[in-house]
Parts: C-alpha cells; sequence; structure tokens
C-alpha cells in the first residue's frame, strides 16, 4: 500500500473514530436528559402528593374550626336567651354563618373526593 493509500486509510479510520466517539457522547446526553426527565416527573409526584396531603389537612383543620365556632356560637345564644340577653343578631347570626361555611367547606371536599 502507498503512502497516499495509508493516509487515506488513516484520515477514514479518524472519522470513523470521531463519529464513533460523537455516537457515544450522544448517547450520554440523551442517557442523561432521560435520567433528568424521570427525576423531575418522580419530583412532580412527590410534589403532587404532599400538596395533596397539606389540603386534606388544611380542609380537616377548617371544617374543626368552623364546627367549633358554631357550637361556641350555638351555646352563648342558648345561655344569652336563658338570661333574657339579645341572643339573635350576635350569637345565632355567627352560629348559621359558622354552619353554612361548615355545610359549603364539607359539601365541596365531598365533591373534589368523588
Amino acid at each position: 500500500m502507498s503512502s497516499r493509500g495509508l493516509a487515506r486509510l488513516r484520515a477514514a479510520w479518524l472519522v470513523f473514530a470521531r463519529l464513533a466517539i460523537m455516537g457515544v457522547v450522544d448517547d450520554e446526553r440523551e442517557d442523561e436528559a432521560a435520567e433528568l426527565r424521570r427525576y423531575e416527573a418522580e419530583r412532580e409526584v412527590r410534589r403532587r402528593r404532599a400538596n395533596a396531603v397539606s389540603g386534606r389537612v388544611a380542609t380537616v383543620a377548617s371544617a374543626a374550626f368552623l364546627a367549633f365556632l358554631t357550637y361556641d356560637s350555638v351555646r352563648t345564644a342558648v345561655q344569652a336567651r336563658s338570661r333574657g340577653d339579645d341572643w339573635v343578631y350576635p350569637p345565632a347570626v355567627i352560629a348559621a354563618i359558622c354552619a353554612v361555611a361548615l355545610v359549603t367547606l364539607l359539601t365541596w371536599a365531598v365533591r373534589r373526593v368523588k
């Protein structure tokens, strides 16, 4: 083989080697990108799960608070009526507002679960 033929063979080999290396690099980049996409998907699942749990906790805490306010306002209205004080406007109205809010919250929570 002549030196010119060897030079062409060597040049072809270098081109082949570069393409092979670039293919490996591209494959590694694709693997890294796929791994990042999987990581982001897992992170999104964890974020949604945490948000769902915190939403349930907030709903239960709000429902408990509204139930307590309703109970306390009804109790105050009953005590005020037994003493002969005004019982309709402050305590009974607050109890009705809290009861409506509680029913609304529970209805929303039940519909959201379905």
